[in-house]
């Protein structure tokens, strides 16, 4: 699963159509290149990934043909897929925080109650690695003495997920953040007229 490929899809689809260029800026705008690691090269290549598999359509709009440029709209498989890339990226509970990144960035185009149940599945599946890691921690098995340093390390590291997770659970559920059913200016939705 690709961070990259949920953001070109959550930007073609906040604008309803765009082209390569305006997809860059608006992920650049974001610092997506540092969080994400997206670069100009992987985002053309997602383009034409998503466009080959029929979830983005190709055309030429209005001013494309000065300067040789193809833009791009979802299609209904594409819209289907960023659904299905969001839900996963917020119930992901492994080690792809790119990936964590951009489904929190993009978390607004979900009803409260979708985000707020993916984030869950996050939270119950943080939970089970943070009984293995505390119990690797108990178990010697005759590895260096140092390398139990690392299981310190990764119950640290879950542990503050698993804090931050339920905090973000909690502001959804006070109400914190305009979402896809609060109204048409929830971040994450299609522009109005688009």
């Amino acid at each position: 699963m690709s961070a990259t490929r949920l953001l070109v899809l959550g930007v073609v689809r906040i604008h309803g159509r765009a082209h390569g260029y305006r997809v860059g800026r608006e992920l650049l705008s974001w610092n997506a290149g540092e969080w994400a690691n997206v670069k100009w090269g992987s985002i053309y290549h997602a383009l034409r990934k998503l466009s080959r598999e029929g979830k983005l359509r190709e055309f030429v709009a209005e001013g494309d043909e000065v300067v040789d440029r193809t833009s791009y709209a979802l299609t209904d498989d594409g819209e289907a897929e960023f659904h299905r890339l969001l839900r996963a990226a917020l119930s992901h509970s492994g080690h792809d925080h790119a990936l964590l990144c951009a489904g929190v960035t993009l978390m607004t185009a979900l009803p409260r109650d979708e985000a707020v149940t993916m984030l869950e599945r996050r939270l119950a599946g943080l939970e089970g690695v943070g009984a293995e890691v505390r119990a690797g921690l108990d178990q010697e098995h005759g590895r260096p003495p140092h390398v139990a340093e690392l299981f310190g390390l990764w119950r640290t590291t879950v542990e503050a997920e698993t804090g931050w997770t339920r905090q973000l659970i909690a502001s959804l559920r006070e109400g914190r953040y305009t979402m896809a059913d609060d109204g048409p200016g929830a971040f994450g939705l299609p522009k109005a007229g688009k």
